[in-house]
């Protein structure tokens, strides 16, 4: 009749196989701590969109988005047509041409009333370009551009033109490299929207968000976009 193993005695000193199962059981601790902080900071890295980029196309014209090719006609209209809406719908509005001018330049606005009587007495930036996914499937919004050009950087660079890039009705900045039309966007500037109009102080507008780099292709760009 075999005898059982004896228990043993508190405070004894571990035998080999006790401390074996015992730093078994620490290296599965360990490991799961180890995952569990990994896959707490892949999670969180998910959820800040701002480390994420998307690519988008950067337009002057209906005509240059169709004669690219990047995308169909259909799809340039389309997002032309949306860029117009929401522009007339959401640009931001300042009381006075002088205001306007001082952040897109002198020739970067034009009266409210133009564009929409619901801005009739105040003066709205030129749409200048817009802004769509490189594909439907990245669902990006289609934004109006407005040129970017604040007085205190056209002072410090000694010009008057559109050198500061562009500027989106929530105030992200997309930068101007070279007529390009292929861009690569942080999420928090391409998936950030206005929904309503704003009305805009003296060097308010534009100042936030991150600048793009725009990453090769050709595009058109004009003062004030058109359709062709």
């Amino acid at each position: 009749m075999e005898t059982a193993p004896a228990p043993e005695a508190a405070g004894a000193p571990a035998t080999g196989s006790t401390a074996t199962r015992r730093s078994k059981r620490s290296a599965a601790v360990s490991l799961v701590l180890v995952a569990g902080a990994g896959a707490a900071a892949l999670t969180l890295g998910g959820l800040d969109s701002s480390q994420r980029e998307e690519e988008a196309l950067v337009y002057g014209s209906l005509g240059a988005c169709i004669a690219q090719q990047l995308r169909s006609a259909e799809a340039c209209i389309a997002a032309y047509k949306t860029a117009q809406e929401t522009y007339a719908a959401t640009a931001p509005r300042y009381e006075t041409e002088a205001d306007c001018q001082r952040h897109h330049g002198s020739s970067g606005c034009t009266p409210g009333e133009q564009v929409t009587a619901a801005a009739n007495g105040r003066y709205l930036p030129v749409m200048a370009a817009f802004m769509m996914g490189r594909t439907d499937a990245q669902d990006l919004p289609i934004q109006p551009l407005y040129a970017h050009a604040p007085e205190e950087e056209r002072d410090a660079a000694g010009t008057a033109g559109h050198g500061g890039g562009y500027c989106t009705g929530a105030g992200g900045r997309v930068a101007y490299a070279g007529g390009a039309s292929r861009v690569h966007v942080p999420a928090s500037v391409a998936r950030t929207t206005s929904t309503t109009p704003r009305t805009i102080s003296r060097g308010g507008f534009g100042g936030t968000g991150r600048a793009t780099a725009f990453s090769g292709g050709s595009g058109g760009r004009a003062g004030g976009i058109g359709g062709g």
